[in-house]
């Protein structure tokens, strides 16, 4: 794990990763992926099946796995309500992944970029690829933010559906057909954000799962295995990767 040296940076409603790492196991980020090769090709696996690709996009809560063969990768975390995935979702045209072409210029990220600069750089790439998906179901917009503002130890699906005036079935439905996961998978993923965010060098994995809210440090655990094939505090501890976090600025 030496090895891995990188930059993450954590924005509200997304993250970058900029660095070599390590090859991973299949796993399911709850938010879309944005993966850029910077020195070449790398090998991606989605829903089970490998390819070889410079730069792809992967729809929310798609298995999939990556190995960088060496190379350094950006790879950028799109929370699945946000204003970027919204404008990079028509490019996939329905399909779980699809590869992207770039021109050199976007594939690049200088030596030691901060947050400005990274915010400035994706911007510009989606500014370069959006395509216009129609306007976003205001009802789910609400949800979500309440979720984000709130953050409860345990979704009450009903009580979340009545604030939109539907069923909980029908706020159901229009969550995985707007964002591509369930109300449930969403508010998970906001928990995992808060506690890759709250990680301090000597903080106890029991004390991330209390703070983020979850029942408890297995269920932590289990989580970020699931979505990241690690634990939060592995991308910023015995890795080489510096800590940015760009929504204090």
């Amino acid at each position: 794990m030496a090895q891995t040296q990188g930059r993450l940076y954590l924005w509200p409603d997304h993250w970058q990763l900029v660095g070599r790492l390590l090859p991973n196991k299949t796993h399911r980020h709850i938010s879309a992926s944005l993966l850029i090769g910077l020195d070449g090709a790398f090998q991606l696996q989605c829903q089970g099946q490998w390819r070889t690709t410079r730069a792809a996009i992967v729809a929310p809560d798609i298995p999939q796995a990556l190995d960088p063969a060496g190379i350094r990768l950006w790879c950028v975390q799109l929370d699945p309500d946000s204003d970027h995935w919204a404008r990079l979702k028509p490019l996939l045209n329905g399909e779980a992944s699809a590869d992207l072409d770039l021109p050199s210029a976007m594939v690049s990220v200088g030596e030691q970029p901060g947050c400005d600069t990274m915010a400035g750089l994706l911007d510009q790439l989606v500014d370069h690829l959006a395509m216009d998906g129609g306007a976003p179901d205001g009802r789910i917009q609400t949800s979500c933010q309440y979720l984000r503002e709130t953050l409860p130890d345990k979704l009450d699906l009903a009580e979340l559906a009545s604030r939109v005036n539907l069923s909980s079935s029908r706020l159901t439905h229009l969550f995985r057909a707007e964002l591509g996961v369930a109300p449930r998978r969403f508010l998970l993923h906001l928990k995992i954000n808060r506690a890759l965010a709250h990680w301090e060098p000597g903080k106890s994995v029991s004390q991330l799962a209390a703070e983020a809210g979850f029942y408890d440090q297995p269920h932590l655990v289990r989580t970020a295995r699931d979505m990241f094939d690690a634990l939060p505090s592995e991308y910023v501890s015995g890795r080489g990767v510096e800590l940015y976090r760009c929504f204090c600025r």
